[in-house]
């Protein structure tokens, strides 16, 4: 921005060039582009009349429609690049740009940078949840207690049979953080790290009507490219909530993969018996009720004592989330490998 903004003062532009930080390629990164003024006619941003000024997607696609390679951001006012003026770089330029179609493949900082749905983690190539192992299957993490449930549970079948397993998680582009769960993106990140399990991080956006399912199709293209295959199944970690399941199925059903529910109706004794035998600690991240603090360790103790108050012991009606602390326990004895 410094570098557009000082385009006609040659010193400064040196001077900026000069810093310690600043990449020698940075041209890569930005273009000066002429600014287009609204119609005369045009509503102010203010006026009742007005579409919704934080719709980019629709803006997005309208110009590139058009073939144009900038829009003016409807939020903001800034011009910002289009996926075709992405195109025609021919390759990502590592700055994270909104509309960027590399997957982000040269952002270093991706769990603070990415736009769209990227591969922050390619996970450990040993092990039977490697991706070289194919068959891949993508299982919906939100870093709590009920996915890594169901993450083990993906690694038992494997033991017996290997295949690459993909975590995929949502958050809020803005904040980066996770919806409910009220998590980094990066706390899920070191989550995968440590378990040494792929992990595609897929950005939602509140100034996009682009819809959920959008986003999720685009991520399994981003996985499908990555490993050369077709994911095999999506996984979820729902235990019990039937119109949660049937939803899915209403969305995402029509794309076209098995869907598989490996804690569905599983007993909470036997849940809670396999997250002991995992050692890890998992920890209230947020809570809606009075009787549950952040803070508060769940097992088996602080599940009894919440049914005791009228709360699901697993938190399903959304009373309270959970983050796993798995970084903190051995892989193999965290995976029950």
């Amino acid at each position: 921005m410094a570098l557009c903004a000082y385009e006609q003062e040659p010193k400064v532009i040196d001077a900026i060039r000069n810093l310690s930080f600043v990449p020698a390629d940075l041209n890569d990164a930005w273009t000066k582009v002429a600014l287009r003024a609204p119609p005369s006619d045009a509503p102010a941003p203010d006026s009742k009349t007005a579409p919704d000024i934080e719709d980019f997607f629709q803006v997005h696609s309208e110009a590139c429609q058009r073939g144009e390679t900038t829009y003016m951001d409807p939020a903001t006012g800034y011009n910002v690049f289009t996926e075709l003026a992405h195109k025609l770089r021919g390759k990502c330029c590592g700055s994270g740009c909104r509309h960027c179609p590399y997957s982000h493949e040269n952002v270093k900082d991706k769990p603070s940078r990415i736009q769209q749905p990227a591969m922050m983690y390619a996970g450990d190539d040993s092990g039977p949840l490697a991706l070289r192992h194919g068959y891949v299957r993508c299982l919906f993490d939100s870093g709590g207690k009920d996915s890594f449930l169901a993450i083990r549970a993906m690694a038992r079948q494997a033991k017996e049979k290997p295949f690459g397993l993909v975590l995929l998680t949502t958050f809020d582009a803005t904040s980066r953080i996770i919806a409910h769960q009220d998590i980094s993106i990066d706390v899920v990140l070191q989550q995968a790290q440590a378990l040494g399990i792929a992990l595609i991080g897929v950005p939602m956006h509140r100034g996009s009507s682009e819809g959920y399912v959008s986003r999720i199709q685009r991520a399994l293209g981003v996985i499908e490219k990555h490993v050369g295959e077709k994911v095999a199944a999506l996984v979820f970690g729902d235990l019990h909530l039937e119109h949660i399941v049937q939803w899915r199925g209403e969305q995402l059903g029509p794309l076209g993969y098995e869907l598989q529910y490996p804690l569905l109706r599983v007993d909470y004794g036997g849940l809670l018996d396999d997250l002991e035998k995992s050692q890890v600690v998992c920890v209230v991240s947020s809570s809606t009720v009075g009787s549950v603090s952040v803070g508060d360790v769940f097992n088996r103790e602080f599940s009894d004592r919440v049914k005791g108050v009228g709360i699901d012991g697993f938190g399903e009606n959304g009373e309270f989330h959970t983050v796993a602390r798995v970084w903190k326990v051995d892989r193999s004895v965290a995976l029950g490998l």
